[in-house]
């Protein structure tokens, strides 16, 4: 168990030595993966006898130090939602297709279908910009709990959170003038500790290499969650610094970074049993909710959210299949708003089938328990459970709302998510109004293109008529903005009419044709007539409306159960000494370890740990958008075209799963072995076991990689790019 530090002592029983006694009397009893996001830097003092005992070869050290080169050297958050490593000395970036998804569209066109045909620089000169795109290491990692929460134990939730961020801002003003880093604080354990990440972010990175969809994106849709995957789902890119080896911004003058570290492959394969390691920046888990939560999540907010995107998704669908441009402009958000869809629908149906609720409550029931064997800690977290119980149960009429507004009015309905850029123009009066744009032509012009280039208004159109109609007929207890009830009744009656007469005919899609040619003046203009216009005020009111009835008490309520949980975090831990602790997943650098190995998701059915070529071939379905390869594909399976790639048995392998514990963010997490050695790419977990965010089950939690093989073998004998594997430190 993880000691939390603070500048008031917190009455747990246990202290670090005792802890570490009694992990490693838990390691004697176990020789199988354990669920947890471990923290780098107290690898040495809370996993590695357990990482070795799995079968482990390097040290902790070796994962993460500072004053020498390690693996944590080797890992970037990549784009800012995923992770990717370097792979090679001249800073070569290995990630998920899915996760240059957005960048290959960006460099895609109908004559030039990136997405369909892939993309292969064949030098250093040819690789593609991307603007935007980030890579940020980790340098050091610190605890500052004593910093961030030093005069705070006494104040109001309200005061207690300004004031830490107040102590946030002063640490990172002192250490920036100190050494010139980047720096990012971040709570764990819900606030009962503090670590400092020291970052530099680099971001002039090149597109270098991409298989086509039919290989990156194979199974798309059908296979997405699920095994046995067949799925191609790597991306290459470099990493560009400036004649210092600094970050830089996107410069012609720019050259290929010189990393700290980076990872050695191994060609030699994997077998049941083998130690795995993933390290990378995992998003959001919630493995400390209570149970009422847990039976919030699976049977009243996914369902609503998953029916909004039912809508969403069979329209875009429709609209893809039926126009390349489509295809093009809306295949990154559509693969954004399928994954998380479908992670719901499992996620759902995981903790119906694990019985999460009622193990939660056995669970609930022993800690209370505990706490009256224990007189000292019953005085100060009797009520600290039912309270959070309550708290949670107070949020569900505003955290329902806030997801049917966010679903809707946000990441459905584009146009009306568009129009909130000009809510502070309209607002302004006419010579304040000219002046701001004056001041950001540019950038509102550069917002506007970005825009347009990837909207299509009779897609975004039907989802206008059929989303607003979805909300008006859903069962909430937070009326709708009154914009909106106002139109009530059209809606109801014919909401294809109705779009055509907001929708169709609103200005907006005026100002987005003609806004590179508008003058200062007709800027002025054209903003008088947006704020008359029926889609924008519908827009704008139903935006105040959500701030103001929805969000403002969401927010309130929502500190409350924020301050509950890190209390009955620290009730936890002291009431469980003997039981391990891990910090939630909160985007920051983790490693999780375990084995490979298979599954029996039910009765008769027996999941094997690795997939081969033949099963792409046994998916193939000609001219199917999901299921099509390309004929070289096929040409060089047929003639067995594997290389040193194959397996002893001369089969290809393609991917693998294991029981490390992932989640959103670790997609492009590398796989390592015993030796730290690059062995696959982290893409995905099973449907089985997406609850895992909130209730972990060894026996079937489970993630998906990419092996390494069969991302060299693309690369390589595929997309003839061999080149880029000189740089690489190979190991056969």
């Amino acid at each position: 168990m993880h000691t939390l530090k603070s500048s008031k002592p917190m009455n747990l029983k246990a202290n670090l030595k005792t802890q570490l006694l009694t992990l490693a009397l838990l390691i004697a009893h176990t020789t199988r993966a354990v669920e947890g996001m471990w923290l780098p830097m107290l690898l040495a003092q809370l996993n590695e006898s357990e990482m070795k005992t799995l079968g482990m070869r390097i040290s902790a050290h070796d994962i993460y130090s500072v004053n020498q080169a390690s693996l944590k050297d080797a890992i970037v958050q990549f784009g800012g939602g995923c992770t990717g490593e370097i792979i090679s000395s001249k800073g070569l970036l290995l990630t998920n297709h899915h996760c240059g998804y957005g960048q290959i569209q960006y460099h895609s066109t109908v004559e030039r279908d990136l997405l369909k045909n892939g993309f292969w620089a064949m030098s250093q000169t040819e690789e593609l910009k991307n603007p935007g795109l980030t890579a940020m290491f980790v340098r050091y990692m610190e605890d500052v709990t004593n910093d961030i929460l030093r005069g705070t134990h006494q104040l109001p939730a309200a005061d207690k959170q300004q004031k830490i961020q107040e102590n946030i801002q002063t640490l990172i003003r002192k250490k920036k003038a100190q050494e010139g880093y980047d720096y990012i604080i971040r709570p764990f354990y819900h606030g009962n500790q503090y670590i400092l990440f020291a970052t530099e972010t680099y971001k002039d990175i090149r597109l270098v290499g991409a298989p086509p969809s039919s290989i990156g994106k194979y199974g798309a849709d059908t296979d997405n969650w699920v095994w046995p995957r067949h799925t191609g789902d790597f991306a290459l890119f470099r990493v560009y610094a400036d004649h210092n080896n600094k970050p830089a911004d996107i410069s012609d003058n720019n050259k290929p970074l010189t990393p700290r570290n980076f990872l050695k492959i191994y060609l030699g394969g994997v077998q049941p049993g083998d130690f795995t390691m993933i390290f990378g920046f995992p998003g959001r888990t919630n493995q400390y909710l209570p149970s009422n939560e847990i039976h919030n999540i699976a049977n009243i907010y996914n369902p609503a959210k998953i029916q909004i995107r039912d809508t969403l998704l069979s329209l875009l669908d429709r609209r893809m299949r039926t126009s390349d441009q489509v295809r093009i402009q809306y295949a990154a958000k559509y693969a954004r708003i399928a994954n998380a869809w479908k992670k719901w629908i499992g996620e759902s149906q995981g903790l119906r089938e694990t019985n999460a609720v009622d193990r939660r409550r056995t669970f609930e029931t022993e800690f209370t328990n505990r706490l009256r064997q224990n007189p000292d800690l019953l005085s100060q977290y009797e009520h600290t459970l039912p309270a959070l119980q309550k708290a949670y149960d107070d949020l569900i009429p505003y955290q329902l709302a806030r997801d049917y507004y966010i679903e809707i009015a946000i990441q459905g309905i584009e146009l009306m998510n568009f129009a909130r850029n000009f809510i502070p123009l309209i607002d302004l009066p006419d010579t304040a109004r000219i002046n701001r744009i004056k001041q950001n032509k540019d950038r509102i012009l550069s917002t506007i293109a970005d825009f347009t280039k990837d909207f299509d208004p009779n897609a975004d159109g039907e989802a206008f008529e059929r989303l607003l109609h979805l909300y008006l007929t859903a069962n909430l207890q937070i009326a709708p903005a009154p914009a909106l009830t106002r139109h009530q009744k059209h809606i109801l009656r014919d909401r294809q009419r109705f779009r055509q007469r907001i929708y169709d005919r609103s200005y907006l899609h005026t100002i987005l044709q003609q806004a590179p040619n508008l003058t200062d003046a007709q800027w002025a203009t054209a903003l008088r007539k947006l704020a008359r216009d029926p889609l924008f005020t519908l827009s704008k009111d139903m935006y105040q409306h959500f701030l103001t009835h929805i969000n403002r008490p969401y927010d309130s309520l929502s500190l409350i159960a924020q301050t509950l949980q890190a209390d009955y975090m620290r009730a936890l831990m002291a009431t469980f000494p003997d039981r391990r602790f891990y910090p939630d997943a909160n985007g920051t650098l983790r490693v999780s370890y375990g084995q490979v190995e298979g599954m029996m998701p039910r009765d008769g059915i027996r999941y094997h740990h690795q997939t081969f070529a033949e099963g792409v071939l046994q998916k193939y379905i000609p001219g199917d958008y999901e299921f099509d390869l390309p004929q070289r594909f096929i040409d060089l399976y047929q003639q067995r075209h594997f290389g040193r790639y194959a397996d002893s048995d001369g089969r290809l392998p393609v991917c693998f799963i294991a029981s490390n514990h992932t989640t959103g963010g670790n997609s492009g997490s590398p796989a390592l072995n015993a030796d730290g050695y690059l062995i696959g790419l982290n893409f995905d977990r099973l449907w089985e076991g997406t609850m895992s965010d909130i209730n972990y089950d060894i026996t079937r939690c489970r993630n998906i990689m990419v092996d390494i093989r069969y991302i060299l073998w693309v690369t390589d004998i595929y997309a003839g790019a061999g080149y880029l594997l000189d740089e690489m430190d190979i190991i056969l």
